[in-house]
């Protein structure tokens, strides 16, 4: 009952949710503005620390969570599994690394790994890819994070038994965004799973989001175009499909302050990043 896209709340909530915009307020000066402007801000040293830390991981063997002996570099690599125990994270060094890979998991874990990395103060580095409820989460876990160039991070809705996909009114008057909901004939126990799980996420964004609500999984005018058009009407679209989100948006958004070493440039180059993960991804441009 579990994929590498869960939304689940809980153990039980994952069985149900299963494993599976710079906008208005960036003037017209800023439009361009991007990752390539933003690596300005990283200095050689700090870009060369972080490829020591994905060094340091990639030579690691335990999985998912583990620590380098100078405690300075924390590796996170694998699913999310629900019950993951984090109590590794307080071991971290305060300011130090936390290398993030990962194509998602359980939401609960999630966010119990995403505040103990805060509380650390972690810098959290991303490469390879970050999916779903890494994307969610653990990319915006602490003050800054930094993705490695031929990294895909993407989001998506979650799956379930009795999740049905709808089109709801966006908070920011714009297109609506694809959602998924439970199905009418959803049983009263998964309804009231699926609303706790809806509240941790409203709880986590909260004090994340520049102005709360925050609405997760993020969605550009762009992207919620292409959802309506390719799959509003059907009344379903693939579980196994992600969408990329912007970092022009990050800064009006959200707080961590996110810097893209080389944000993808086109539909291409996010296909040949998916490729080998057999996921679809639509690219926000």
């Amino acid at each position: 009952m579990r994929d590498a896209f869960s939304g689940g709340a809980s153990g039980i909530c994952v069985l149900i949710l299963r494993i599976r915009n710079f906008m208005a307020l960036c003037v017209a000066a800023f439009a361009g503005c991007g990752a390539e402007i933003s690596l300005a801000e990283v200095s050689d040293a700090e870009k060369s620390s972080f490829y020591r830390a994905i060094a340091i991981c990639q030579g690691m063997t335990k999985r998912p969570l583990a620590l380098d002996p100078d405690k300075r570099v924390l590796c996170f690599d694998g699913l999310i599994f629900p019950e993951l125990d984090v109590s590794l994270v307080d071991r971290l060094e305060d300011s130090g690394l936390a290398v993030v890979r990962s194509v998602g998991g359980d939401q609960l874990s999630a966010i119990r790994l995403a505040d103990a990395l805060r509380k650390r103060h972690a810098t959290v580095v991303v490469y390879d890819y970050c999916l779903s409820a890494c994307a969610s989460f653990l990319l915006v876990a602490s003050a800054k994070a930094y993705v490695l160039k031929n990294t895909l991070v993407a989001w998506h809705n979650p799956s379930g038994a009795y999740l049905c996909p709808s089109l709801e009114q966006a908070k920011d008057g714009g297109p609506r965004r694809l959602e998924k909901n439970t199905c009418s004939d959803a049983p009263d126990d998964y309804r009231s799973l699926y609303e706790d799980a809806k509240a941790l996420d409203k709880s986590f964004y909260k004090t994340r989001a520049v102005a709360p609500p925050f609405e997760n999984p993020p969605q550009s005018v762009i992207v919620r175009r292409i959802l309506q058009n390719k799959f509003g009407e059907r009344g379903e679209y693939p579980s196994n499909l992600l969408w990329t989100w912007n970092p022009r948006y990050y800064a009006s958004q959200i707080k961590t302050k996110i810097i893209y070493e080389a944000y993808p440039k086109s539909q291409d180059e996010v296909d040949a990043l998916a490729k080998w993960l057999q996921i679809r991804v639509i690219y926000d441009p």
